[in-house]
C-alpha cells in the first residue's frame, strides 16, 4: 500500500512539475510561436514518456505487492492445513482410545 501511495505521489509530482515548467517557459521565453509550439510538443513527449515510465513502475510495484500477498496467503493456508491434519490425527487417536475403553466397559458389564 505504501508503494502505491509513493508511486502515485511521485507520478503526480512529476506531471505537476512538468506543467509548471511548461507554463514558466511560455511566460519567460520570448520566441516565435512556431518555436514555442515545437517546444510544447517536445515537452509533451517528455511528459508522456515520464508518465509511461511511472505507469510501468507503478504496475511493477502492484505486481510485487500482490505476489507477496499471494505468497503469505499460501503459506498461511499450508500452515493451517498442517495444523488441521495434526489435530485430526490426534482426534482420531482419542476416538480410538474412547472406543476401546467403552468397548472394554461394555464387555466387562
Amino acid at each position: 500500500m505504501a508503494h502505491k501511495i509513493l508511486n502515485r505521489n511521485t507520478a503526480t509530482a512529476l506531471v505537476a512539475g512538468a506543467l509548471v515548467g511548461a507554463g514558466a517557459a511560455l511566460l519567460f521565453a520570448p520566441q516565435s510561436g512556431r518555436r514555442t509550439r515545437q517546444d510544447i510538443r517536445l515537452l509533451a513527449d517528455k511528459v508522456g514518456n515520464k508518465a509511461g515510465a511511472a505507469k510501468i513502475q507503478l504496475q511493477r510495484s502492484v505486481d510485487h505487492i500482490i505476489g507477496e500477498a499471494e505468497e503469505k496467503i499460501l503459506d498461511a493456508m499450508n500452515h493451517g492445513k498442517e495444523w488441521t491434519d495434526t489435530k485430526m490425527t490426534e482426534l482420531r487417536r482419542v476416538f480410538d482410545a474412547v472406543r476401546k475403553t467403552v468397548s472394554g466397559e461394555i464387555k466387562a458389564a
